[in-house]
């Protein structure tokens, strides 16, 4: 009997060991995965300009050990949302953009802080906002799983705490003087993945 615990313990820990708590499933009810109509008439989007792009995933995006130019299409779409501006944990935001991979969300990125910083204090403000979210994220979701640079310092270029789980991969960046929000769909991106692969072998057979 406690053989038989310790395995189904065993296997509990391994189902969820790459959930991290609080796992979203989405970004202010834009649910990972959901069809582009059903993205569009959330409340966040309902009635905000956009405007539509196309652009491309490919191996090396991906970390994949295959040539470059084995790639898929995402379908990418521009909100502006000016009017009224929207915030997270009390730092401002008015761009996202929301890619497509088959008709269903593969990921949402939010342009967060002042758009445009044109002082060493609009710079400082947009740290500050930065330092904010690192603070309420790690909070929220438990330390980073994995940081760049190792040594988390203040990097005046670029800096990434990344939070991986089973279900969504959340991506904080210091970038250009901005910070900026990542959340990617764990099983979109697999199915990416497997994708790109079968291009590879089918070119290879």
């Amino acid at each position: 009997m406690r053989f038989l615990a310790m395995v189904l313990l065993l296997l509990f820990s391994c189902s969820t060991g790459f959930a991290f708590q609080n796992e979203p499933d989405g970004f202010q009810g834009l649910k990972l995965n959901s069809s582009f109509e059903e993205v569009k008439s959330t409340e966040l989007l309902c009635d905000k300009y956009y405007a539509g792009d196309e652009k491309e995933v490919d191996a090396y995006d991906l970390d994949l050990d295959l040539s470059n130019e084995y790639s898929v299409r995402l379908d990418e779409y521009y909100f502006d949302l000016d009017e009224p501006t929207q915030s997270l944990h009390g730092v401002p935001f008015k761009v996202l953009y929301a890619n497509f991979y088959k008709d269903r969300l593969y990921s949402v990125i939010v342009c967060l802080g002042q758009a445009v910083v044109r002082t060493e204090d609009d710079k400082k403000l947009n740290m500050f906002y930065f330092r904010e979210l690192q603070r309420n994220f790690t909070e929220l979701y438990g330390l980073p799983t994995s940081t760049y640079p190792e040594q988390l310092e203040a990097n005046d270029s670029y800096t990434r705490l990344q939070w991986e789980g089973d279900k969504a991969i959340i991506s904080l960046r210091w970038i250009h003087d901005f910070p900026q929000l990542t959340i990617t769909s764990v099983s979109l991106q697999n199915e990416i993945k497997d994708d790109i692969y079968k291009q590879a072998s089918t070119e290879v057979n």
